[in-house]
């Protein structure tokens, strides 16, 4: 089991009515043979969120990103953390990297 923490930048969403640039970090728990394809399955996991696939507004010239940011091997998962993101304003163009 690998605890994986995906970070998502550049993300143009409608979550509140209104359209906001956002960035954000989510906690996924992999079952996996190895830190890449648990990665992997986070990222996908993350993708496929239907909330916020739904809410994605980010015209083709300008997409999002979408990185892991962490994979640690655990041996036990905690529920509260799975699938909880945690959102931050970005400014357009930016890249925030002190947020590691």
């Amino acid at each position: 089991m690998f605890r994986v923490v995906i970070r998502g930048e550049n993300y143009l969403v409608n979550l509140t009515g209104e359209p906001q640039l956002l960035g954000f970090h989510v906690t996924h728990y992999v079952k996996s043979e190895d830190e890449g394809t648990a990665g992997t399955i986070a990222r996908i996991r993350t993708r496929q969120d239907r909330h916020l696939h739904e809410s994605l507004l980010n015209p083709p010239e300008n997409p999002s990103r979408l990185e892991c940011a962490s994979v640690k091997k655990v041996w036990w998962r905690r529920g509260r953390e799975n699938g909880r993101y945690q959102f931050w304003e970005m400014s357009p163009g930016a890249h925030d990297s002190s947020r590691e």
